[in-house]
């Protein structure tokens, strides 16, 4: 049975069209099994299940159809095998496999998934924390003042306000120690405190070093733990006065790399900016010559009086 209606939209009933070569089956009470006509796996007449690819039905006459419900897709792991095919009629066909194949695909979806996740992971690369270089700034800057004193406490105050520290201090420079990420701040609220005469600034990249380092103080501390377990396990005085002995040599090791990386972590952290005053006259003397108003006055010796 070939059909040739559709169902009713939302509906119970289906107009379908059918003739048979058997008379006697016109008007017989035909129910679909579907959603749609186009779905309709199977039909029964009076009582007996026909396939909708019967070979002896034609498109004919219309009659109302029940539409019955259809179990979800996904309940249908294996469906039962049809029923024998009424006497006359074509051997039942297999179940639509229409329907089945347009499910399969929504049943193997969430296996391709990871798949495609993979892909995606594959294209994007492999995702590693990178470190931020570890930077060391180091400033130097030669100033002149009137006030050597009070510019020397002027900085030191700075420091402090910046979240730093004193390091070194005599009558004429100071050192002091800032935290990295205000280092330019500092640096340009220094050069405010009079005339530069001169400024140097210089980057140190640390973070091979200190990449090594902690390597190394990693393979350090696994080689401890072992000695460890074999000192546990010593039966022989010798064996235990040897793994004692490269032991305390393991641990100074640790301790000298432990202190370098801290150390490098100290400098990268806190830069150190080291100021040097010197009196603003004297400073001015010795970069520029005075100019006389009157000539004769060079004469008198003047010039060499204030330059002293």
């Amino acid at each position: 049975m070939v059909p040739s209606g559709c169902a009713s939209a939302g509906g119970a009933q289906a107009k379908y069209a059918y003739r048979s070569a058997d008379t006697a089956a016109t008007g017989a009470n035909i129910q679909a099994v579907g959603k749609e006509s186009r779905d309709f796996e199977s039909y029964e007449i009076d009582g007996a299940q026909v396939s909708a690819d019967g070979g002896d039905l034609w498109s004919g006459g219309e009659v109302d159809l029940p539409l019955k419900k259809e179990a979800p897709a996904r309940e249908e792991a294996s469906p039962a095998p049809p029923p024998p095919p009424a006497p006359g009629f074509a051997a039942q066909a297999p179940a639509t496999p229409s329907t089945r194949q347009t499910e399969a695909p929504a049943e193997q979806a969430p296996a391709s998934t990871p798949a495609h996740a993979k892909d995606k992971q594959a294209d994007s690369g492999t995702v590693s924390v990178i470190r931020a270089p570890m930077l060391v700034y180091t400033g130097r800057v030669q100033m002149a003042v009137y006030e050597v004193r009070n510019s020397l406490g002027e900085v030191e105050t700075l420091a402090r306000a910046l979240g730093g520290f004193l390091a070194k201090r005599d009558d004429h420079s100071i050192t002091i120690r800032v935290p990295a990420s205000r280092f330019d701040e500092a640096m340009r609220r220094i050069e405010k405190l009079g005339d530069m005469i001169s400024r140097d600034v210089q980057v140190e990249d640390v973070t091979e070093e200190f990449n090594d380092v902690e390597i190394r103080l990693k393979n350090a501390r696994a080689v401890r733990d072992r000695l460890e377990q074999l000192l546990s396990k010593a039966t022989k005085v010798e064996e235990s006065i040897q793994i004692e002995r490269e032991l305390e040599r393991v641990a100074l090791t640790i301790e000298r790399l432990e202190g370098r990386m801290k150390f490098l972590k100290d400098r990268a952290t806190f830069s150190t900016i080291t100021v040097t005053f010197q009196p603003r006259s004297a400073a001015e003397l010795g970069k520029r010559p005075f100019n006389l108003p009157v000539p004769w006055l060079y004469g008198l010796g003047l010039g060499r009086l204030l330059s002293l």
